[in-house]
């Protein structure tokens, strides 16, 4: 398990070391000759060869025990071997040398210990230009045993969404390029230990990553963009073939007439167009066309056509309805669905609508929230990312690029269904951040945190908003965050590496699925 998170109020979380620290040959320590623990004696005695030799990390796993990961080879520590091993730090010297290992690739990969704890290590090694993982093993070892520890190389799941139906969770994930299915089972609303299951194959046939779940006459369904697969009772079937509610057919109508075809008979490509309307579905949202703004003598548009932009069940996604007697309907629209440089929310009418733009701060704003980047000037291109319906609101966080001179003022916020305004709370310790999921209660808004720029993303935790007064508590996940359950008194946060469980004390762990020391997936529940 992983350490109890870290949670800090007023300020952003600085965790000592992500987890697997992006390669940086500088910050290594020679330890050549101060043979530190004995590390260097260690490495030594299995590849006499290594002349130096650098600590590349270390991981606390109890008391009195530190793993240590250290490279050989010199400067810049990427060709290898690299050596894993065992300390008592009380002692100060190293107890078992628990692995000896060659680079996956050599001369471009860095190793990182990902996570450690007692009678366990797991290292990852990554791309040091692209930080893309392409190896991960863990190790498995017993304090009793002096031999060389026991290793698994493995995928990671890649955990994607969370859906509640009936008395059960369900997950979706990805194990490189196959699905995954995973059922919890609840008892009295919270997670039973060992009632869960993970799927990979039905019938005997390996599963395509799904993309949302849907509870549909009294069963359970997995929404892939080839095939559908179905838990009724305690079965589980597939069907072969897109479900065109939901998936469009793939292929442009227009794709295959040359454009001095077109040239010759425009027709063609009003016939082909009228059949990306079709196909783009935009009678899921119920109006396209001309919409008058909030600010009379302007004008938006409702896009006819989806078409390449969005799947059908991602737009259906974005349709909110308010209950009756007052039913009204709105369409949630960020400026990436099209070419339009607008974000904000359409009331979608009969026979008409009206577009509601998400404000966009000004550079008094950034300048208070974000004076590091108001100093040197940067081009603000906030969207409304990921929403949540809750009464009357449509609560939502920002999304924005951070990089090439781009940037954004990260932040919480609703739109008010009832009076049509929106209300965006600030604060200096969301703002340096985009957020990647939200799950909005009575008295407090949860967000992902992650930051989006050139090169690889960085994880800011999970924010927990006080709408009441502002206060905002960071709480330290080493992943991105991309969707957030209530179960009990935990929250369950879905991750690119798994699950994370956050209990009512505020500590942080992980329950998989990850492999135990006979090789198979599981998920492990305090």
């Amino acid at each position: 398990m992983l350490p109890p998170a870290f949670i800090l109020v007023g300020t952003l979380l600085c965790a000592a070391g992500p987890a697997a620290a992006w390669w940086d040959p500088g910050h290594l320590v020679d330890i050549s000759t101060a043979n530190l623990y004995g590390i260097t004696a260690a490495f030594r005695a299995e590849r006499p060869g290594v002349d130096k030799v650098a600590l590349i990390a270390e991981r606390r796993i109890a008391a009195d025990r530190t793993v240590a990961l250290a490279a050989a080879g010199g400067f810049p520590w990427l060709d290898g071997p690299f050596g894993l091993f065992l300390v008592d730090t009380s002692s100060g010297s190293v107890t078992r040398t628990l692995s000896v290992f060659d680079s996956a690739s050599p001369n471009n990969l860095m190793p990182g210990i990902k996570a450690a704890g007692p009678g366990y290590v797991t290292i990852t090694q990554e791309d040091a230009d692209s930080a893309v993982e392409r190896s991960r093993q863990k190790y498995f070892f017993s304090e009793l045993s002096t031999g060389p520890a026991k290793a698994f190389s493995y995928k990671p799941v890649r955990i994607k969404t969370v859906t509640r139906a009936g008395s059960d969770l369900y997950f979706t994930g990805q194990r490189v390029d196959d699905g995954v299915l995973i059922r919890q089972g609840l008892k009295d609303g919270e997670p039973v230990a060992g009632d869960w299951e993970i799927v990979d194959t039905i019938g005997n046939k390996k599963l395509q990553p799904a993309v949302f779940a849907k509870a549909e006459g009294g069963a359970l369904r997995f929404y892939a963009p080839v095939e559908t697969y179905t838990r009724a009772g305690k079965a589980w079937t597939r069907a072969a073939g897109p479900d065109r509610r939901y998936f469009r057919p793939q292929k442009d109508p227009c794709a295959d007439i040359p454009v001095e075809e077109i040239g010759k008979d425009f027709s063609l490509y009003e016939k082909c167009d009228k059949q990306r309307q079709v196909d783009g579905d935009a009678g899921l949202v119920g109006f396209s066309g001309r919409c008058e703004t909030e600010n009379p003598g302007e004008y938006a548009w409702l896009p006819g056509s989806y078409n390449g932009r969005l799947e059908r069940y991602a737009v259906l996604e974005r349709v909110v309805e308010t209950a009756p007697p007052a039913r009204r309907r709105f369409f949630i629209y960020d400026a990436a669905m099209g070419y339009e440089a607008r974000t904000g929310v359409y009331e979608v009418r009969s026979n008409s609508c009206k577009f509601y733009p998400m404000p966009v701060p000004d550079k008094e704003v950034l300048k208070r929230y974000r004076p590091d980047r108001a100093k040197d000037g940067c081009g603000i291109n906030d969207k409304l990312g990921p929403f949540q319906k809750l009464g009357n609101r449509i609560w939502f966080c920002k999304n924005f690029y951070g990089g090439e001179g781009e940037c954004g003022v990260g932040a919480a916020g609703f739109f008010d269904t009832k009076a049509k305004v929106f209300e965006i709370f600030y604060s200096s310790i969301t703002a340096p951040w985009s957020c990647s999921a939200i799950l909005a209660e009575e008295n407090t808004v949860w967000l992902g945190l992650e930051h989006i720029g050139e090169g690889w993303g960085k994880a800011g935790g999970l924010a927990a908003l006080n709408p009441a007064t502002g206060e905002v508590k960071i709480y330290g996940i080493p992943v991105v965050i991309t969707a957030i359950q209530r179960v009990g008194d935990r929250l369950l946060l879905v991750t690119g590496e798994g699950i994370y469980v956050l209990n009512a004390k505020g500590e942080a762990s992980f329950i998989g699925p990850d492999i135990d020391e006979a090789g198979y997936y599981k998920l492990q529940w305090e």
